[in-house]
């Protein structure tokens, strides 16, 4: 039966992208670089791995500014293992739009295509915590008439990311790290990083939770803890944490 659904799941996704690889006319293409796209990024919350031993990091974009039709510029902070929080800030860069031939469209979902480009984010403060974060991204949109809003897809069964950031962390010593983050499915991680259940969510191998993950595991997978335990977990995983952020990188 699992193998059935890695099967399904494998089919859909090659459906997916193959359906999704056409790249508009350029006339098109340059009607939507024209809008402001801030929207796309703006508020956006997700989450990902640092290092090889896939550190727990979340991302908030907390502010996106138009610089040009091809570059936004993005303030954000970034939050490592749950305690350490650092404020960055970088650009965008688009690169090309793709689109769906509206094949993604239904109750559930909208996904009228998908804007690739690279991104360079410089978190700033304490040095020995700070960093660069650098690589390619992918952020779905769907069409509203003229306006061009983030896609959406409530299934969680395919797996898609809508989303996703991938690359690497470099310190301000020199060291460099794999880092990827997404709203959905993580890339770049091992193949033993996590299961997928029933439901089809993702949980995080015991391999791995010491590494900031206990938490999310306890806040919806674990069935041995109490109910106040659960809720605890759950107004950590909740909260608007990127608020109040400060000016430097600093440990709760």
């Amino acid at each position: 039966m699992q193998n059935m659904k890695q099967k399904i799941y494998h089919i859909s996704i090659f459906l997916l992208f193959w359906f999704c690889g056409a790249v508009y006319p350029q006339n098109h293409k340059a009607d939507i670089l024209q809008q402001d796209l801030s929207g796309l990024f703006d508020n956006s919350s997700m989450i990902g791995i640092l290092g090889e031993d896939c550190s727990r990091i979340d991302i908030h974009f907390a502010e996106v500014r138009k610089i040009d039709d091809r570059e936004y510029e993005i303030k954000g902070v970034s939050r490592t293992r749950l305690s350490l929080i650092c404020p960055f800030e970088g650009n965008i860069f688009i690169d090309s739009i793709s689109s769906c031939f509206q094949i993604m469209k239904s109750e559930c979902t909208e996904v009228d295509g998908f804007i690739y480009g690279h991104y360079s984010f410089e978190e700033y403060g304490d040095k020995r915590y700070s960093g660069t974060f650098s690589g390619s991204f992918k952020q779905g949109y769907r069409m509203r008439g003229q306006q061009i809003e983030k896609g959406r897809n409530e299934i969680v069964e395919l797996k898609l990311n809508l989303s996703e950031y991938r690359g690497k962390w470099k310190s301000a010593k020199g060291l460099t790290k794999v880092c990827s983050w997404a709203d959905e499915i993580i890339p770049d991680t091992p193949a033993n990083f996590c299961l997928f259940n029933d439901a089809g969510e993702w949980v995080v191998s015991p391999k791995y939770r010491k590494n900031g993950w206990d938490n999310l595991y306890n806040a919806y997978h674990n069935e041995n803890l109490t109910t106040d335990e659960i809720q605890k977990a759950r107004g950590v995983e909740e909260q608007k944490w990127w608020v109040n952020k400060s000016q430097s990188c600093k440990i709760n």
